[in-house]
């Protein structure tokens, strides 16, 4: 026998030996499964064959002041098939054709390819999507929901908002600053598996269900907000501006009763989101403000007693030098009041005033109005400005600080220091958020007045007011005035700086609060680099404050006063006065026969023709939820009016131009 020979059969017998014990382990493990303990069979197939799958929570949404809803979840759904397990192609095709209006050529070919897993129809619309899938669906056929966030205001304080991703997360604004809070926590639930590998939900498997995110209330009006989004744009398009931006404030509370930025984002559409667009300005930009600041060096002189109203300064006749520089006004003046000094804006008044102050008496009234700090809203990104400490001042600095040079502040910060004027010298905390709401009902209060700090005397305030209130009647920010509103506030016209060096670009601004003796509004307005149309404070800014305050007036209601007509000129009616706007609720009510439901039925107006704003607004009054499609206005609409539909019924908005 040969070597070779004895070693072929040594190693066959191994195999043989090795195939048969192998086999007998099997049989035996086998037997021990199916006869002497089934149940940990049972445990083994179900470990293989089960998995979990997440179940997302609903995110919280936020809600304007009034209880008005400015987001939503829609849910979405996602048709796919498994064409090998398709048994009907044709009755598929058929279901599909009739359902979203296209071909059965279309779904037969997604249907004969060779793929295991095909996209029958993607994000299809609540509508269809839910009427679709309660259906019985072809054997192959299955159907997913998705819930994604909407923005039913669209570009109505987006900035503010901010937006989420396309993991459910906030990505900007008080979406990302309360992601916490609104994401909730999700759930997961037990899925099992055929041998073949199909998944099924069956009974008996485990589940935790998600907890839904906490709702969260602004101290937003989103009524106002929208009229002064709307002047904001009107004045970019009349001035040919960069950007503007406006804050309208409580000033006895501090909440923030609007906010807003221009150009600004429609958070439904992402794609188009710019990095510059993200930025809430009121509150994370600083500018260098220009005149209106000329209050703090007023402030601090009267409340020093180193000045009274009624003394007289030499103004030169527009033109004076100090320390080697020049100094110019607006106008020639020569001797003015002091009170005349601010209700014209003058240089040099206000300089030749500040010279009896000390620089840190200065410093620590600019301290005290809370510039240069942070306010501590409940927002990201806060911009604390800047103020360099007295001790750091040139010859030039407070003369430079007193007509808003070298110091910049945030339109927030001008805010709450014209507030703290117009309340009797009481600075407040600024308040964005009411409440937390879980989802079973426990409310977090969050909304808390917060008086920080006395900055000045009632009688300064008071004194303050009363030139402040002739600065619009009869100063230079006398294109705000209305005749039955008190209206207090100062222009302000800054340089701005490219480069280290000031340009002949400008910010207009005007900082404001309605009534003077008791206010209820403090409004800043401020508008980046107007090229036509003039490019002061007054001649830009004040004009759009006294629009704001006009519809914020009627909006309101006074049936004892008269309805306030718009004097604002459009540029494209080459200075034909505008048409006086009808009150939004008054347009509501006349296009949409209910504006709120409290029955469990409504009637679906007519809403051909309408903005999508407008449209918005009613149908989430009457507590329905709207769902639009394209831009401009009303086309068509799904289901059509006169339709009886239930409260928290999805409608269709269809616009065009």
């Amino acid at each position: 026998m040969s070597m070779t020979y004895k070693k072929f059969r040594v190693r066959y017998t191994f195999v043989v030996v090795t195939s048969i014990v192998v086999w007998a382990a099997l049989v035996l493990k086998m037997f021990y499964i199916q006869v002497i303990d089934p149940d940990d069979l049972g445990e083994a197939l179900q470990s293989q064959f089960e998995d979990k799958i997440a179940i997302s929570p609903l995110r919280g949404n936020f809600y304007d002041r009034n209880g008005k809803k400015l987001t939503d979840n829609i849910e979405h759904f996602t048709f796919a098939a498994h064409p090998a397990k398709v048994q009907d192609k044709d009755a598929v095709a058929r279901l599909f054709s009739k359902t979203f209006n296209k071909s059965q050529r279309h779904y037969l070919n997604k249907l004969k390819t060779k793929k295991p897993f095909v996209y029958l129809e993607k994000d299809v619309n609540p509508l269809l999507g839910r009427e679709l899938s309660q259906s019985p669906l072809p054997a192959g056929v299955q159907v997913q929901s998705k819930v994604r966030r909407y923005y039913p205001y669209g570009d109505v304080a987006a900035p503010l908002i901010g937006f989420v991703g396309t993991e459910n997360h906030g990505l900007s604004g008080l979406e990302d600053h309360y992601d916490h809070q609104l994401a909730g926590i999700d759930g997961w639930r037990e899925l099992g598996s055929d041998g073949r590998g199909n998944t099924r939900i069956r009974g008996g498997f485990r589940e935790q269900k998600p907890i839904n995110g906490d709702d969260c209330f602004l101290t937003i009006d989103v009524d106002i907000q929208i009229i002064i989004e709307e002047e904001l744009r009107a004045a970019v398009e009349r001035h040919q501006a960069d950007k503007a931006e406006a804050i309208l404030v409580d000033p006895n509370t501090g909440e923030v009763l609007a906010l807003a930025n221009i150009p600004t984002f429609n958070p439904n559409s992402r794609s188009k989101i710019t990095e510059e667009s993200l930025i809430a300005h009121p509150i994370m930009s600083a500018f260098e403000p220009g005149s209106t600041f000329k209050v703090v060096g007023a402030t601090a002189l009267l409340e020093s007693k180193k000045v009274h109203p009624m003394d007289v300064f030499d103004c030169e006749n527009g033109k004076f030098s100090i320390h080697g520089i020049d100094v110019k006004d607006w106008k020639s003046f020569q001797n003015l009041t002091f009170a005349e000094v601010l209700q014209n804006s003058s240089n040099i008044g206000i300089i030749k005033a500040v010279e009896a102050l000390d620089e840190s008496r200065m410093f620590n009234t600019a301290r005290k109005f809370g510039f240069s700090e942070k306010s501590g809203i409940q927002f990201p990104y806060e911009s604390s400005g800047s103020l360099k400490n007295n001790k750091l001042w040139s010859q030039l600095s407070k003369s430079e600080i007193a007509i808003g040079y070298e110091v910049s502040v945030t339109t927030l910060q001008l805010a709450m220091a014209y507030s703290a004027i117009g309340n009797g010298g009481v600075l407040m905390k600024p308040q964005l958020i009411q409440k937390l709401k879980t989802p079973k009902g426990y409310e977090q209060k969050i909304d808390q007045i917060d008086a920080l700090r006395r900055v000045a005397s009632e009688k300064t305030m008071h004194t303050m007011s009363d030139i402040l209130e002739k600065a619009v009647s009869q100063g230079t920010g006398h294109k705000a005035f209305l005749p039955n509103l008190k209206i207090a506030g100062k222009t302000g016209t800054a340089k701005k700086i490219k480069n280290g060096k000031y340009v002949s670009e400008y910010v207009a601004s005007f900082a404001s609060y309605y009534p003077s003796d008791d206010p209820d509004y403090t409004l800043i307005i401020s508008v980046d680099h107007p090229r036509r149309g003039g490019y002061t404070g007054g001649m830009v800014a004040a004009p759009i404050a006294k629009e704001i305050y006009r519809r914020i007036y009627n909006l309101t209601g006074h049936d004892d006063e008269p309805y306030l007509q718009s004097t604002v000129a459009r540029d494209k009616d080459k200075g034909a006065l505008e048409p006086p706007r009808t009150l939004q609720g008054q347009l509501l009510s006349a296009s949409l026969p209910v504006l709120k439901a409290n029955n469990a039925q409504v009637t679906m107006p007519d809403l051909k023709g309408m903005s999508l704003k407008m449209s918005l607004s009613g149908l989430y009054a009457m507590g329905l939820k709207p769902i639009p499609h394209g831009s401009g206005r009303v086309i068509r609409q799904i289901p059509a009016a006169g339709k009886t539909l239930k409260t928290g019924q999805s409608v269709e908005i269809y616009l065009g131009e």
